[in-house]
């Protein structure tokens, strides 16, 4: 009869670390920002006021590591204006319609050169 280790092997617990040591490296662990946190909730204020939005197109995660960083879809201003409009004014001023197709800022680097992709604003 075999008998079952309770413990890690050596080999998975060298995975582990190797894992969670990446992890860090990337920045996939960490807290959640205060951008990121507005954004969740201009989703959900679109998503009752916007007929047929869909809250779950809109990124609203940060993330920075390995070369690259991007912004949630709906920048602090831009939660800030969408909050201070009624339901009828971001229907009637098309910030339904940009928030749907929002993207999020990236900036990617490469040694001394950063490039940072273009977006458009969702509530001007």
């Amino acid at each position: 009869m075999t008998s079952l280790s309770t413990k890690p092997s050596r080999k998975g617990l060298r995975f582990l670390l190797a894992a969670l040591a990446l992890s860090m490296t990337c920045g996939w662990m960490r807290g959640l920002r205060e951008d990121e946190l507005l954004c969740e909730e201009t989703a959900a204020r679109l998503a009752d006021c916007c007929p047929d939005f869909d809250p779950s197109v809109l990124e609203c995660s940060y993330y920075s590591g390995c070369g690259t960083t991007s912004y949630p879809a709906i920048t602090i201003a831009e939660s800030e204006c969408i909050d201070d409009l009624s339901c009828s004014e971001l229907i009637d001023r098309g910030v339904c319609g940009r928030a749907a197709h929002a993207t999020q800022p990236t900036e990617h680097t490469d040694g001394d050169e950063t490039t940072t992709e273009q977006r458009v604003e969702v509530c001007p």
